[in-house]
């Protein structure tokens, strides 16, 4: 388990604006949304969303300049459940040869 003196400050508040983001796709926040939802100094808030654009995981809806999650995320959770699909059809079939060899 990482303790809190262990991890990055700056790291937790760009997921921190992440987390606000996720909620709010479709129509996006604007950065002092943002900033108000998270409690961060909104001059920060600036700088961790720049982070976000800049590594894929926010976008900027061109019409009202509002930030959301970028599409990236949805590509990320799409492996994540085929991942997991993956893992099921294993235990499954790890399941059904146990019950097998127990007959």
């Amino acid at each position: 388990m990482t303790r809190p003196s262990q991890t990055s400050q700056s790291g937790g508040k760009v997921l921190d604006v992440l987390a606000a983001l996720l909620g709010h796709f479709a129509h996006g926040l604007t950065p002092g949304d943002i900033a108000k939802a998270t409690g961060l100094d909104p001059s920060a808030v600036t700088r961790y969303i720049a982070t976000l654009e800049a590594k894929g995981f926010a976008a900027r809806i061109v019409e009202t300049g509002r930030i959301r999650p970028s599409t990236q995320l949805a590509s990320h959770a799409i492996a994540i459940l085929r991942s997991l699909d993956v893992e099921r059809a294993r235990l499954e079939n790890l399941q059904t040869r146990l019950l097998t060899t127990q007959e």
